[in-house]
């Protein structure tokens, strides 16, 4: 074999061990590659997770409830467990529901039932709670009568109890609301009381408020107890009356026109306001009954124990 020949099998066998090395480097580079792959998304979720409970914590002890919502959400896509998903969902219901987003809060809450059925009275508050603070008056009643049936502590119980007398009563089934306060086993007396003299008391009728408006003006409002208002609009109208009798003695018929358009403007706003402050008075006169019932009657959640839910209720 000549000396070409040589050098050319000598190349050929230093290409083919070069070749093995690079493809032995490629494997175990794979193979590394692989092992990072299959154990690190258990360590980096596990990570993950407390990072994110950490800061939904902080931004809830700042109030920032909103973002709070956002990560207690994050937290529930991170979960596999699902009852956890639930509670995580949970959180972030009641997260959005302290934030006023009533309409995120029942989304969050249908996703926390389709992952579980362990915080079926848990929802029923948050949805009741949520409907109240909708007005959605007959909801709350359907709600807060499945917690009260549920419930098997007093405390939550009471909280349900005076919580539907405040939803019946303002519906205005007062028969409705003493039924819930005189549950058995439960001391409502006090509430009561609030109850016995607002159905002592009556309200007052628009059209009369409106009618004495127009007979003096503001007497509409002395009627419903504005005397302020009353006084002042007495005095406005008594002063457009008195400039549009003495333009019209002194044949002044420009001014009379002017003041006599302002005088209508003033007139039919006594009356007017008249109707409205009977609306109001009425409204005020139920709204104290209504406070006088729940009393500071409220729940509070310990969202530091979740994937626990840990409920407080205060009165």
């Amino acid at each position: 074999m000549n000396a070409f020949g040589k050098n050319s099998l000598r190349k050929n066998a230093q290409t083919e061990h070069q070749s093995g090395i690079l493809l032995n480097t490629y494997l175990i580079y794979f193979a590394l590659l692989l092992l990072v792959f299959l154990e690190s998304p258990a360590t980096g979720t596990e990570k993950d997770r407390e990072i994110t409970r950490q800061l939904a914590i902080d931004l809830v002890n700042e109030e920032q409830h909103e973002s709070a919502a956002i990560e207690y959400r994050r937290l529930a896509m991170l979960e596999n467990a699902l009852p956890h998903k639930a509670a995580y969902y949970w959180a972030a219901a009641y997260e959005y529901k302290q934030s006023g987003n009533y309409e995120l809060t029942a989304k969050m809450l249908d996703h926390a039932e389709d992952n579980s059925s362990h915080l079926t009275m848990e929802s029923m508050l948050l949805r009741a709670e949520n409907a109240m603070a909708n007005n959605y008056q007959d909801e709350a009643v359907f709600y807060f009568q499945g917690l009260n049936k549920r419930a098997t502590n007093n405390t939550m119980k009471t909280f349900a109890c005076r919580k539907l007398a405040h939803a019946k009563l303002a519906k205005g089934n007062i028969a409705g609301a003493r039924a819930a306060l005189l549950t058995p086993s439960m001391n409502n007396t006090d509430l009561i009381t609030h109850l016995d003299l607002y159905e002592n008391e009556k309200d007052k009728t628009p059209w009369l408020g409106g009618l004495l408006g127009a007979i003096i003006p503001g007497l509409g409002y002395a009627y419903s107890g504005e005397y302020a208002n009353a006084a002042r609009s007495f005095i406005i109208n008594g002063l457009f009356i008195y400039g549009m009798a003495d333009t019209a003695g002194d044949e002044e018929w420009g001014a009379f026109t002017v003041i006599s358009f302002f005088e209508i403007t003033w007139y039919t706003g006594s009356i007017y306001g008249g109707i409205d402050s009977v609306h109001r008075y009425n409204k005020n006169r139920t709204q104290t009954c209504l406070d006088g019932i729940d009393k500071n009657t409220q729940f509070s959640a310990d969202l530091s124990k979740v994937p626990i839910i840990s409920l407080e209720f205060s009165f």
